[in-house]
């Protein structure tokens, strides 16, 4: 057996320890009794969130301007469950200290993750709260844009209670390097195969909250929630010089129904300010996989632009179109494949009759089974990124094979129509009609 540690972006295993003689058990034996005073904060748990278990509600306490504030929440609607990423958590809360386990209507969305960061906050220039504090002074008296984009409150990087060498406990920033040891953060630092990027623990509260798409009831409300999402990315990038770069279903939320309906962009973890000179822009590859431009896949030498974006807004409303958002089969799931059926043989006196049963059978499966399988499920199950991406320019490269792709749009999706025709006319004013070279996007070059 081994100890393993997974980080963000790694892991890191222990040499193997045998418990068939003395000495691997010994081992194993110090290793649970170092867990056993490992500080809380190293084994994922957050000081800052505290569970009710009687009340069954959440209290979180984030630091504010004059002090901390304490939310409370029924529940996360977000949870970090994958082993590698951000390890984002999000939860929907208010102020309001529930009364026999009901919370009050929730009015704050709190965001934990883990995103890469630079250890001095001053000069951390993808900081998402930095991006929000910029984007609410800027936009606060828009009222068009009231309930489209998240309003700031205040955020931070979470601290914590670390036992320093020499100086007792201590508050510490809860970052990558905070839960190692110095001794294997050495041993990273000096290999030379592998990159030890900093993360930091941050949280960020804002006002704004609302749903996930796949509550949506039909097709009409998907194009005014993506419309109303587009128009505050536009907003924004026209007037604070922040682009978002990571359109996709988990960013967009939306309040209301019917002609009441609106959409919200949020989820600035992955954007840029323009005119922060020193913010990283080239070779780096930012988005959710389904959804990211074929330059972005590609990690092409052009910068990543606003029509990046709206490559990836094709891409979503094809992903709902297909898969329908009421369905199962959500953005990074396969899909459902019916299992091929196979007519066994009944008796040697018809062992030639049954094969060829079972050819026919296996036949009608293959047929069955492709066409279970959507074009677009190609876009995340390529050998690599460079596939994901040649699929991509191959199905927009024409009218006819972006037809084939919409073709299989779900049909009991009431308004798909409309849909479909939405895609169509932005592919063609993105790809064939546009006339500004520098916004001409990845799609725009030579298919291979």
């Amino acid at each position: 057996m081994a100890a393993v540690f997974f980080g963000p972006n790694y892991a890191l295993a222990s040499d193997t320890i045998c418990v068939d003689d003395a000495s691997g058990r010994a081992k194993l034996v110090k290793l649970l009794v170092d867990w056993s005073f490992c500080e809380s904060h190293r084994l994922g748990y957050d000081p800052a969130i505290l569970h009710n278990k009687r009340l069954r509600y959440y209290e979180i306490n984030v630091g504010g301007e004059d002090g901390p504030i304490t939310y409370y929440s029924k529940s996360a609607v977000i949870s970090a469950e994958r082993l590698f990423g951000r390890h984002t958590r999000c939860f929907i809360a208010s102020t309001a200290k529930p009364e026999h386990g009901a919370t009050a209507e929730p009015d704050i969305f709190i965001k934990y993750a883990w995103p890469e960061a630079t250890e001095d906050a001053d000069v951390d220039y993808r900081d998402e709260g930095r991006h929000l504090q910029k984007i609410t002074r800027t936009i606060e008296a828009e009222a068009n844009l009231d309930g489209k984009c998240p309003r700031y409150q205040s955020s931070g990087r979470v601290m914590v209670d670390r036992r320093v060498s020499n100086e007792g406990i201590k508050a510490v920033e809860d970052t990558s390097r905070s839960i190692l040891s110095d001794g294997i953060c050495q041993q990273l630092d000096d290999d030379q195969n592998f990159v030890n990027g900093l993360r930091v623990h941050k949280v960020i509260c804002m006002k704004g909250v609302g749903k996930p798409p796949k509550e949506l009831e039909n097709g009409f409300e998907v194009i005014c929630v993506m419309a109303d999402a587009m128009e505050c990315h536009w907003e924004i990038y026209q007037r604070c010089k922040i682009l978002h770069r990571d359109i996709s279903t988990n960013n967009i939320l939306f309040s209301g129904r019917g002609s009441n309906i609106k959409g919200m962009l949020i989820d600035f973890d992955h954007a840029i300010c323009e005119d922060d000179k020193n913010a990283v822009r080239h070779f780096e590859r930012t988005g959710t996989l389904p959804f990211m431009s074929i330059n972005n896949l590609e990690g092409g030498k052009l910068e990543h632009s606003l029509l990046d974006d709206w490559e990836s807004l094709i891409y979503i409303l094809c992903w709902v179109g297909t898969y329908n958002w009421k369905k199962k089969d959500e953005p990074g799931e396969r899909p459902c494949i019916p299992q091929r059926r196979i007519v066994a043989n009944e008796a040697s006196s018809k062992h030639s009759r049954s094969r060829t049963t079972t050819r026919a059978t296996q036949r009608k499966g293959n047929q069955q089974e492709q066409s279970a399988i959507k074009l677009i499920s190609r876009w995340f199950q390529g050998i690599d990124l460079r596939t994901c991406a040649h699929t991509k320019r191959s199905d927009l490269h024409t009218e006819a094979s972006f037809y084939a792709l919409t073709k299989q749009f779900d049909n009991s999706i009431p308004d798909i129509e409309n849909l479909k025709g939405l895609v169509h006319t932005l592919r063609r004013a993105l790809i064939e009609k546009h006339e500004d070279i520098k916004l001409k996007g990845s799609l725009k070059w030579t298919l291979n």
